[in-house]
């Protein structure tokens, strides 16, 4: 019986693990070149990278809301937002075209597969990743709420102590 109890603990235990690091996934610009989010993301910069989507509405309130503060926050904190559009390949030009049009300030990539969500067993979007400068994911966040921005920036903050 001890037996069965530890290997449910340890089975349990396994499915619950939280990833270090993103995964060694290839994602692509919105001019069809090959990224390994990976080392993308291992360059020694903080990095919030956000998954979203164009028939996604808190998404695009989201990303929305982050721009507002992006630039102060690219200054004091040398930080960079990556967005991660899941839309299929048939939709890629119309999340380009929405990024575009709404100005976004931000280093695109699109997942067309969700090989990427897949793989970190995301649910639902947005999704957010703060990483810190060793390329490890300190921070995850699912949905956009009221006071997403300022969390998120006491988080940042005490990456830089």
């Amino acid at each position: 019986m001890a037996f069965k109890a530890l290997l449910f603990s340890v089975l349990t235990l396994s499915i619950f693990t939280v990833k270090d690091t993103l995964p060694s996934i290839e994602v692509n610009t919105f001019e069809g070149e090959t990224v390994n989010i990976k080392d993308y993301t291992n360059n020694g910069k903080i990095q919030l990278v956000s998954l979203w989507a164009t028939w996604c509405g808190p998404c695009k309130m989201e990303l929305n809301a982050l721009e507002k503060v992006y630039p102060d926050w690219k200054e004091k904190y040398d930080l960079e937002i990556i967005a991660i559009t899941l839309d299929k390949a048939r939709s890629v030009s119309r999340a380009s075209a929405m990024a575009e049009k709404e100005a976004w300030p931000y280093t695109f990539f699109s997942d067309p597969d969700s090989a990427l969500a897949g793989n970190l067993g995301v649910r639902g979007i947005p999704y957010s990743m703060l990483i810190d400068q060793e390329g490890n994911i300190v921070s995850t966040s699912e949905g956009y709420y009221n006071g997403y921005e300022a969390e998120m920036e006491k988080k940042i903050k005490a990456l830089l102590k």
